[in-house]
C-alpha cells in the first residue's frame, strides 16, 4: 500500500498592517467606483395621480406627473419618456410619447401643437418633476374599462437605450365619452391620497361631470 505524503506548507504570515492597507485599497477601488465610474441611474416613484382627456377627434390622451432623480455619480440626460398602456385582460397595449409639458386639470390646452419636450440632464443627486401629456401612436386608440397598465419608460442619452422606470396598475370602471360641448376636452381625473398598488380611475358620478371639462386654447 502506497501512502501519499505532502510537503509541509508554510503559509505567510500576514501582518496586520498588510491586512489594512488591503482593506483600504479594497475600500478606495469601491469609492472611485461609486463616485466616478458608476454612471447615471435614474429612480422614479410611481404616479399619484392621473388624468385621460378625449379630444374632438376622439384622439386619447394621457397626463400625470414625473417625479425623477439621478442617483447615479454622473450627469446624465433622458432624451424623451414614453409609456406602454397595456390591456391586462388581452395583454393589448398601446404606446404613448411624451407630446408636452402640461396640466390637463384646471387651465386652457392647446393641442394644435405638439411642442415636443426638451431633454431633462440631472446631475448626481438632482430630482425634477415634470408634467407631461403623453399622446398615442395609434389615433384611433380607444380604452375598455378593466384592469390595465402603465409602464414608463426613459430613453436614456448617449445610448438612446429605454430604461423602465416602473409599473403601475390602473383599475378603470369609466369609458370616457368625448364632450358634446364644442372646443372642449371631456376628462377623467383620478389620484390617490395614500400610495396603493391600484389607482382607480373613475367618473366619480354626476357631481364631477362639470369639473370633467377643460376649455381648449385658441391658437
Amino acid at each position: 500500500m502506497f501512502h501519499l505524503s505532502l510537503p509541509n506548507i508554510v503559509l505567510p504570515k500576514i501582518e496586520a498592517r498588510d491586512l489594512i492597507a488591503s482593506t483600504s485599497l479594497l475600500i478606495s477601488l469601491f469609492t472611485a467606483y461609486w463616485n466616478i465610474l458608476r454612471g447615471a441611474k435614474f429612480v422614479s416613484p410611481p404616479l399619484r395621480w392621473i388624468t385621460f382627456g378625449r379630444l374632438p377627434n376622439h384622439t386619447l390622451l394621457i397626463n400625470f406627473p414625473i417625479s425623477i432623480t439621478n442617483i447615479g455619480s454622473i450627469t446624465g440626460v433622458i432624451d424623451a419618456f414614453y409609456i406602454e398602456f397595456t390591456n391586462l385582460s388581452n395583454h393589448k397595449y398601446e404606446r404613448f410619447y411624451a407630446w408636452k409639458e402640461s396640466i390637463l386639470i384646471g387651465q386652457e390646452f392647446n393641442y394644435s401643437q405638439p411642442e415636443i419636450p426638451t431633454p431633462i440632464a440631472l446631475r448626481s443627486g438632482e430630482s425634477v418633476v415634470k408634467y407631461y401629456v403623453f399622446h398615442p401612436d395609434s389615433l384611433d386608440f380607444m380604452y375598455e374599462c378593466g384592469l390595465h397598465k402603465i409602464s414608463l419608460y426613459a430613453c436614456i442619452n448617449p445610448s438612446q437605450k429605454s430604461v423602465k422606470l416602473y409599473e403601475q396598475n390602473l383599475n378603470i370602471d369609466s369609458v370616457l365619452n368625448p364632450s358634446t360641448l364644442p372646443n372642449e376636452i371631456s376628462l377623467l381625473f383620478s389620484y390617490n391620497l395614500i400610495p396603493t398598488k391600484i389607482l382607480r380611475v373613475s367618473n366619480y358620478g354626476v357631481e364631477a361631470s362639470v369639473r370633467s371639462i377643460i376649455h381648449i386654447a385658441k391658437g
